[in-house]
């Protein structure tokens, strides 16, 4: 199977999205709602610190406690918002280069996944690909690197997609 696909910069911006979502969003809302906790064990910590040094420390314990629910959401909290600007930068350079190539051929072979873009070409073997996943209407096919290749049914039809999807899953069977 053989497809052109035209570069949208927006569908390329709602694939990479899902990507990060994919990748990040479980992560970002558990430490999201731990930092609460976090905060309230720590204040309490330091309440009793405070009214009654000599309980049996239970006001460092809680404060020993907030501070671990604390300190792994400010970790992610900076290494998610340090990776989501990198990405941000990464996708406005590759807007960039693909405005000047506007099309991309990809085949599936019974051997590859070849994918053509003016100059650049691109053979991934199926046994390079360990994953593949399908979400939002889309294939991520993800490498052995960890690199995803994404494909939206939106660029090559509902009719196509579902061929794909069917071949897709008899190459990865036959893997297994």
């Amino acid at each position: 199977m053989k497809f052109e696909l035209e570069f949208d910069k927006d569908i390329y911006n709602k694939q990479m999205d899902l990507l990060f979502d994919l990748n990040w969003k479980k992560k970002k809302d558990y430490y999201k709602n731990s930092q609460y906790l976090g905060l309230v064990l720590i204040i309490i910590g330091i309440a009793l610190i405070y009214k009654r040094p000599n309980i049996f420390g239970i006001g460092y314990v809680f404060v020993f406690f907030g501070l671990t629910n604390l300190i792994p959401f400010i970790y992610y909290y900076f290494k998610i918002r340090f990776f989501y600007k990198r990405m941000e930068d990464v996708k406005v350079k590759e807007i960039n280069d693909f405005h000047y190539l506007k099309y991309m051929n990809l085949e599936f072979t019974e051997n590859a996944l070849i994918a053509t873009s003016g100059e650049h070409f691109n053979l991934i073997q199926w046994s390079e690909l360990i994953h593949y996943i399908i979400k939002e209407n889309n294939l991520i096919l993800i490498t052995k690197n960890y690199e995803p290749l994404i494909l939206g049914e939106i660029e090559v039809g509902s009719e196509n997609f579902e061929k794909i999807i069917a071949f897709v899953k008899v190459k990865f069977e036959a893997k297994e």
